[in-house]
């Protein structure tokens, strides 16, 4: 048997603790949506700082290869100074983040139609999938925009949601592990 397999089946309960560990934060998420609210967008806030840091440094890095590069820079330094401003007004942030994420997505969306064009023009397969898709995140990104107030319960829902998710997937994964030990034994896996 191959000891890579056989050490993670010896090592099924470590699974099971992250499956438990998810399940556990899940519920937190769940149970308390607005601290949960809090927690995200301290999240949201880094995590887009660190999108448009590298937005910019591939931007300038791909200057002389790529003919629209100044778009990718002026994105990425648009997420720069919103990080900004968002983390200098912190009561501020908390009304205004699912409208941001809302325009940063649907910014991305239409991006992402431009992009469908260009792999149309070259004859490249599946870009009507590309183009659905970011047609349908123009709508979904438009939402955020015009229901700020259902964005801000739908991140923490589908935070929630994902968490306990994967959860079950992990527990799932130790049961398994566990019951291919018991199958074929100690003697089997040595």
């Amino acid at each position: 048997m191959d000891n890579g397999y056989q050490h993670s089946v010896e090592q099924w309960w470590l699974a099971l603790t992250a499956g438990l560990i998810y399940l556990a934060l899940g519920a937190w998420v769940l149970l308390f949506p607005i601290t949960s609210y809090l927690a995200l967008t301290t999240f949201f806030i880094i995590g887009f700082g660190m999108i448009g840091m590298l937005n910019v440094y591939y931007a300038l890095n791909n200057r002389k290869r790529l003919q629209h590069w100044g778009w990718t820079l002026m994105s990425g330094l648009a997420d720069i100074l919103i990080t900004f401003l968002l983390i200098a007004n912190s009561e501020l942030t908390l009304f205004i983040l699912p409208i941001y994420i809302g325009f940063v997505l649907l910014f991305r969306s239409i991006i992402g139609i431009g992009f469908a064009s260009y792999l149309s023009h070259y004859h490249v397969r599946n870009w009507g999938l590309v183009l659905a898709l970011s047609i349908i995140g123009v709508l979904f990104s438009m939402l955020l925009i015009w229901r700020p107030d259902i964005g801000r319960w739908t991140i923490v829902a589908f935070t929630g949601l994902a968490l306990l998710t994967n959860g079950f997937a992990q527990i799932g994964i130790a049961y398994e592990l566990k019951r291919y030990r018991k199958r074929f034994g100690q003697s089997k896996l040595a």
